[in-house]
């Protein structure tokens, strides 16, 4: 609000275009928010082991005798338990992942439209809570259960989005109270002896509410970072740069395969047609993907689609992937021509492929200046 903004007019043959140039402020917040996150981020699958170990540690905590500990952890630990449940029953596994629909629906919860389902959830409860008090004003119904009912179904998403619920998971976990240590004192002028046991192990033999706080500890960590992963992608798709691409879709989506966590990077890229004069003509759409499976490595594949007509190209890392992509590619161009799509050129090729994730951002975020 109250922002000045500035528009560039361009005519082409048959239309106007206006081109809005983002603000010097705009790059600023980007440029801040890149510092901050960059070096935070983990893969955003990285939460999940730890997290398990918590859920573990905490069903032992809670099977030992009654002890005062646990019974000032009671509260937190129940918490903890009914979100850490909450989180790894809303991963999708590797069945869904390989329909579509469940497919959308991961990419739906990935985090990366958190906010603007906020919004729009925020803007269908105004609406929705301004025409139930008209109602009751007028006398058209006794009270506002309707309106709660909506309300409730308007953010029932955020318990399902994986952003909405490791933000709540960090908050629980920074209230975690600290574990008190009981460690007998040396008697006499002999010091203790030195154990021979990694940290882990002395901190379980000393305290099991010390080996928990360690384990919330490190799960701060990967959960914060896989938030800033997940907020780098949302930067990625909202900063739109001078490519040739209109837009850009980045979204990194973690699942469940045999109770083990892994991830899928998908890139999305609406090119620009090459002429804008004629309107019939289809927007050409480049999907990416990476993943890196256990014992096949590092599978890239990018798939254009235009006019209904698709290209594909796969790259392997390890030959006996390339060779196992390629015996299976029969069964990939009948699954395309189920959908509607026919496939034109398929190909598969050994090695590490284009750069599809960005390592680094493409704009320098320090200033060497002095």
């Amino acid at each position: 609000v109250g922002e000045t903004l500035k528009v560039t007019v361009e005519k082409t043959a048959s239309e106007l275009i206006l081109k809005v140039k983002p603000s010097a402020q705009q790059t600023s917040i980007i440029d801040t928010n890149l510092r901050q996150l960059i070096p935070k981020q983990t893969p955003v699958d990285a939460f999940h082991q730890t997290l398990n170990r918590v859920f573990t540690s905490i069903n032992q905590l809670a099977s030992s005798p009654p002890n005062t500990q646990f019974q000032e952890l009671a509260s937190q630990s129940l918490q903890l338990k009914h979100l850490a449940i909450s989180i790894l029953q809303s991963l999708p596994d590797q069945q869904k992942m390989t329909s579509s629909e469940g497919f959308k629906n991961a990419l739906q919860s990935s985090g990366v439209f958190l906010e603007p389902k906020l919004r729009q959830a925020l803007l269908a409860n105004n609406t929705a809570s301004e025409k139930v008090t008209n109602d009751i004003k007028n006398h058209l119904i006794p009270n506002q259960n309707s309106f709660l009912t909506n309300k409730q179904s308007a953010i029932s998403f955020t318990q399902v989005d994986l952003k909405s619920n490791l933000i709540k998971l960090i908050q629980l976990l920074k209230a975690w109270p600290k574990a008190t240590v009981n460690t007998p004192q040396p008697t006499g002028q002999n010091p203790l002896p030195i154990p021979s046991k990694s940290p882990v192990s002395i901190a379980q033999t000393i305290n099991p509410a010390l080996l928990l706080e360690n384990q919330i500890k490190e799960l701060i960590n990967k959960t914060e970072g896989t938030v800033a992963k997940i907020t780098l992608n949302q930067l990625a798709s909202s900063h739109t740069e001078n490519t040739g691409n209109r837009q850009t879709w980045q979204v990194e989506i973690p699942f469940l395969n045999h109770h083990a966590s892994e991830s899928v990077f998908l890139k999305i890229e609406q090119e620009d047609s090459p002429t804008t004069q004629d309107k019939d003509v289809e927007q050409k759409w480049t999907v990416s993907l990476e993943m890196n499976p256990p014992k096949l490595g590092l599978i890239k594949n990018k798939l254009s689609i235009n006019n209904q007509q698709i290209d594909a190209n796969f790259w392997a890392e390890s030959p006996e992937t390339k060779n196992l992509i390629q015996r299976h590619l029969s069964l990939f161009k009948e699954q395309l021509t189920r959908a509607n799509l026919q496939p034109e050129r398929i190909q598969v090729s050994n090695g590490p492929g284009p750069v599809i994730q960005p390592v680094k951002p493409s704009t320098s975020i320090l200033s060497e200046k002095a």
